[in-house]
């Protein structure tokens, strides 16, 4: 329950800072792709190929699921990310919608409602770590899984 109320707290502030608006200016018209492969530390936005952070941080497989550095990835998608370290809690922010998640916990809010993950988060190599199908999609951004190459492929919903 304190978990919950502190989510609360947590997206009102965010809502209240601008973060939203922020996240909805940021957002392009355009077409955007981002391509990350599993142990790889660069990702290709839009053609271009960079480094996910200064970390070299790579997205991994954990339990059969694709876990990605999730603050390059919403930046990169238009997005804002607010982290709170003491709750252990991430807000991500996109076009309007409020996605809040707690590190460990299979439990996520979507707008305030409660949605059950098949992975929670994790941190590792001190980044957080999120499902990315969740997440991408209640963004409106469609997934592809390469099997053979290990790579995720992030594209705009038509």
């Amino acid at each position: 329950m304190m978990k919950k109320i502190l989510a609360f707290i947590l997206s009102m502030t965010l809502l209240a800072t601008g973060l939203t608006a922020c996240a909805a200016e940021n957002n392009t018209s355009g077409d955007i792709s981002v391509f990350l492969q599993i142990g790889n530390p660069n990702m290709t936005v839009n053609g271009t190929e960079k480094l996910i952070d200064e970390n070299g941080t790579s997205p991994v497989i954990v339990n059969d699921r694709t876990l990605l550095p999730i603050r390059a990835v919403i930046e990169e998608m238009g997005g804002a990310v607010e982290w709170d370290g003491e709750t252990q809690t991430v807000l991500l922010a996109y076009g309007g919608d409020i996605i809040t998640l707690a590190i460990d916990n299979s439990v996520a809010f979507l707008n305030d409602t409660a949605q059950t993950l098949d992975t929670a988060p994790t941190i590792i190599n001190d980044r957080t770590m999120l499902p990315i199908r969740f997440i991408a999609e209640n963004f409106h951004f469609n997934v592809d899984w390469l099997q053979d190459e290990q790579k995720v492929i992030i594209t705009n919903m038509p």
